[in-house]
């Protein structure tokens, strides 16, 4: 699935300072890095992707390399596992193999909590699952008497993998391609539906239903099975921002819906209930963060958390421009339970129950990927690399 943008508009974002809390400490640049990770060769892509498997001393990047054949040099993607407090190297899988070609991808892998690796390639259409260890578990063909299509892979909670992309994009006549296949790569289903992909849960996909001008619109959910959960219809003559729909953790999935003057929220359960509307200023725009959601608000350059039952904080930011820029801004959960908020320009580390600022980062070049025990893990598009920064 293609990676959706809208327009975002952030530039030199700082947090006003809440009273009784100490300063956040602002970085502009990092510290030196403690370790960098980079490809074996310049030209060669780094992913800005990362996953720490639990439990263990083990960080997976997604590296390129270049290898020369006979004839030429190509330049498939690996697997790199690294100890994240050395960065050295324990072990290198590549997905190179006779009868697949030199596989490559833009789109992330999808990891177990074991540390197992699930990777799919579009072109030649092939589907890898490697080891904790390094080594290959299975890998297979999938999908050549299906036609080409861009899928992208996802673990599903229940450790079913599945293949969705858009197969057609010719516009009233949408389809979207998905497949599905168990841990060990036996393929349970296969299914082509009309309609656009919107987003994938923790357990199942939705698909922006195409319905005639003037309908109600509509979104049909599948399982991992590929099974039709729900199907949900949206009031009459309100207008959907499918583009921006989002999951919560605990497989929430939220909407923009807009009529008349009004924007709201609805947020519907895994088995199809609406379980709650929420009215949001026009100009809002929301965002999962784990199992809450957050709404910024540029016209009141108001920053507001909210869980299920409703608002947990909220707090009014400064010295807020928005020259033009695309993008979709992200929150997550830290491993120590605060927020990770990025807001492409400028990145934060909040507290999740006050909002207060803990790291602000303003600038820097490069994206964070991850911050734990007061550290952060980098991408730097400009030198195509990972590194870590122990902060101050």
């Amino acid at each position: 699935m293609k990676k959706k943008l809208i327009s975002f508009m952030a530039a030199a974002l700082v947090f006003a300072n809440v009273g009784g809390v100490a300063a956040a400490k602002n970085y502009d640049s990092l510290p030196q890095a403690v370790w960098t990770q980079t490809p074996n060769e310049d030209y060669i892509a780094i992913q800005p992707e990362s996953f720490y498997v639990p439990g263990q001393e083990t960080l997976y990047l997604h590296v390129g390399e270049e290898i020369f054949s006979e004839t030429k040099a190509w330049s498939p993607d690996t697997i790199r596992a690294v100890d994240p407090k050395t960065g050295k190297v324990k072990w290198v899988f590549s997905f190179a193999k006779a009868g697949y070609g030199w596989p490559s991808t833009e789109y992330p892998f999808a990891y177990a909590p074991d540390g197992t690796v699930y990777a799919y390639f579009s072109f030649p259409g092939v589907l890898y699952s490697v080891s904790p260890a390094g080594k290959e578990n299975w890998s297979k063909l999938v999908g050549q008497n299906l036609g080409a299509f861009d899928g992208k892979l996802y673990r599903m909670s229940d450790g079913n993998l599945i293949i969705a992309g858009q197969k057609s994009d010719t516009i009233g006549a949408e389809t979207v391609q998905l497949l599905s296949f168990d841990k060990n790569g036996k393929q349970k289903a296969s299914k082509v539906v009309s309609g656009k992909l919107t987003t994938v849960s923790k357990n199942q996909i939705a698909i922006e239903m195409l319905t005639k001008q003037g309908n109600a619109q509509k979104v049909e959910v599948y399982n991992s099975s590929l099974q039709r959960s729900f199907q949900y219809t949206f009031p009459k003559g309100a207008g959907v921002s499918f583009y921006t729909a989002f999951a919560l953790d605990d497989g929430t999935f939220v909407f923009s819906v807009h009529q008349a003057n009004t924007q709201k929220l609805i947020a519907l359960s895994p088995k199809g209930s609406a379980i709650w509307g929420r009215t949001i200023d026009p100009l809002g725009f929301a965002f999962q963060a784990g199992d809450h959601y957050m709404v910024f608000n540029p016209k009141t350059k108001k920053l507001s958390l909210f869980s299920q039952k409703g608002l947990v904080k909220d707090r009014v930011l400064s010295n807020f421009n928005m020259p033009e820029g695309d993008g979709l801004p992200t929150a997550k959960k830290t491993v120590e339970g605060n927020l990770y908020v990025d807001l492409l320009t400028s990145q934060y580390i909040l507290d999740a129950k006050t909002l207060a600022s803990i790291h602000e980062f303003n600038g820097i070049k490069g994206s964070i990927l991850d911050y734990r025990e007061n550290s952060v893990l980098v991408y730097d598009w400009n030198e195509d690399r990972i590194s870590k920064h122990i902060l101050k």
